[in-house]
């Protein structure tokens, strides 16, 4: 196998205007650091309401190396999937806008992918440092236990950092139609089918929001468990 030397980067976006342009300049500088040129910041800016848009297009003119794509409509998954299968690069990794994860997660995925195919990064780790509030963690192992339990797998953060060889990544989110961040669930389900090597590394996970009230975490609990359940009697009457 060629070695992979260089990195794509995609960033989705949605209602960023504050923190959009501070958060790529340090993602760009880091890169550059790691990598020289050899690297690509994909921005996908979906259905923002605010200046998100204006911001990731002056971006893209101010930097041969950032790319700036628009979609219609508010979707994670549609924008981690558009991402994707837009990477140019040997190794391609989604990143979050708020920093909330430690991101040297990306240069020590870029010294392990030529060896493993997908690299992740997961917070439940006993060298991961995470701060967040009680109850998003809680959320955060309960899906992942609910992940396990329907699909028999044993990861230790399904929603977690993944770097894919770029390859890899077009083809398993080729098979994705989640919307929202379901499509992580996806991933890791169309992982375990293939029989796809991957490998955890520990992160650092910083959250900045404060904890939600009750009833979004019941829903969101709710909600995880009624899309699980479809997805699971899908993937066993198909």
């Amino acid at each position: 196998m060629p070695k992979m030397n260089s990195i794509s980067v995609v960033v989705p976006a949605y209602n960023e205007e504050k923190d959009l342009r501070n958060s790529i300049n340090i993602i760009y500088r880091y890169l550059k650091n790691l990598i020289g040129e050899d690297f690509e910041i994909l921005i996908v800016e979906n259905g923002s309401t605010d200046k998100t848009a204006i911001i990731a297009k002056e971006l893209e003119t101010e930097f041969s190396n950032i790319k700036f794509f628009s979609l219609k409509t508010p979707s994670f998954g549609g924008a981690y999937r558009y991402g994707i299968l837009h990477a140019n690069n040997d190794m391609v990794t989604l990143y979050p806008v708020d920093l909330a994860f430690s991101l040297d997660f990306i240069g020590r995925a870029y010294r392990l992918i030529n060896k493993y195919p997908i690299i992740f990064g997961v917070r439940f780790h006993q060298k991961s440092e995470v701060d967040r509030p009680f109850i998003r963690t809680f959320i955060s192992k309960f899906h992942t236990l609910l992940v396990n339990a329907f699909f028999r797998t044993h990861y230790n953060d399904v929603d977690c950092l993944k770097a894919f060889q770029t390859d890899i990544g077009k083809e398993l989110v080729k098979y994705t139609k989640a919307n929202g961040p379901f499509i992580e669930v996806e991933l890791v389900y169309l992982l375990k089918k293939r029989g796809l090597k991957y490998f955890e590394i520990p992160i650092n996970h910083v959250e900045k929001e404060f904890a939600r009230h009750p009833y979004y975490i019941i829903r969101s609990i709710l909600k995880n468990f009624v899309q699980l359940l479809s997805y699971r009697l899908k993937t066993i009457l198909s």
